[in-house]
């Protein structure tokens, strides 16, 4: 029986074979370079490895900035770090977060200082007020009308307490614009209605504000919007009262009265 001649021409195989060939070499580069990136791979981490345990890199100096709440002692023991810390190893977002946990740093910036030094600043938020909302723990109240830090029992109280009936107005700037305007205006010094003499300010869930006074606790019905204006009657109101003497025998005003018109009543 005769055999069947081969279809490949000479020319063909010849194809064939250039094509086998370039792709050995293909994957014989491929697989060098998988090789020797695994290699390189294993040498940087075996030398990083080396830097996070090497003494040449341990912490020697932190220095920390812009911190009033807590001292320099208390911010590095927060973020974590003592004297066994390696500058490579230690995570300055993971830091970051452990600092701003605490509720009255708002912001950290971390240098390090290579190969052994590190610097911290901290911007601290500022306390305008206290706010108690329902049955939870008061807490200290920024400017932006956010609670932000619980009020332990040896921190300062001698900040106005905001009252909400409506919990979720916390953090809205918008709602707690009333609130937060008044005590702005009154950190400005006027002699009438200073700050210092705020003692609560109560904000309705309609948005109506009451303010009481630390010397008369007596209700002063704010009511809504025009807090400048209402903040200058009043502090005109209360120069006059205090000046003719008769502010401890008021029992009410109301800054809503009629338009020009303070409505200011006394106990019979």
């Amino acid at each position: 029986m005769a055999r069947k001649k081969s279809s490949y021409t000479p020319k063909l195989k010849r194809s064939i074979a250039d094509g086998r060939r370039v792709s050995r070499l293909i994957w014989r580069f491929v697989s060098g370079f998988g090789i020797g990136l695994l290699g390189f791979s294993l040498v940087v981490w075996l030398l990083y490895s080396w830097c996070c345990s090497s003494p040449f890199f341990q912490i020697e100096s932190i220095i920390v900035t812009g911190s009033k709440r807590f001292s320099d002692a208390e911010i590095v023991s927060i973020a974590g770090l003592d004297i066994r810390s390696n500058l490579m190893s230690v995570s300055s977002k993971e830091i970051s977060e452990k600092l701003v946990a605490t509720g009255w740093i708002a912001a950290v910036d971390i240098n390090k200082g290579w190969p052994s030094s590190m610097t911290i600043r901290v911007k601290e938020r500022q306390a305008v007020a206290m706010v108690k909302t329902g049955s939870r723990p008061l807490l200290y109240l920024d400017r932006y009308g956010k609670g932000f830090a619980r009020v332990g029992e040896n921190d300062d109280l001698d900040f106005p307490v905001v009252s909400l009936e409506d919990e979720d107005v916390l953090g809205d700037r918008k709602a707690m614009k009333g609130v937060l305007d008044m005590m702005r205006y009154a950190s400005r010094g006027n002699v009438g209605l200073p700050k210092q003499n705020i003692s609560q300010l109560i904000l309705a869930e309609n948005g109506d504000i009451t303010l009481y006074l630390a010397d008369n606790p007596c209700p002063i019905f704010l009511g809504q919007g025009k807090m400048w204006k209402k903040y200058k009657q009043l502090a005109r109101v209360l120069s006059w009262l205090y000046k003719k003497k008769k502010f401890v025998a008021v029992s009410g005003i109301d800054m809503e009265y009629l338009e020009r018109r303070v409505l200011v009543t006394f106990r019979s």
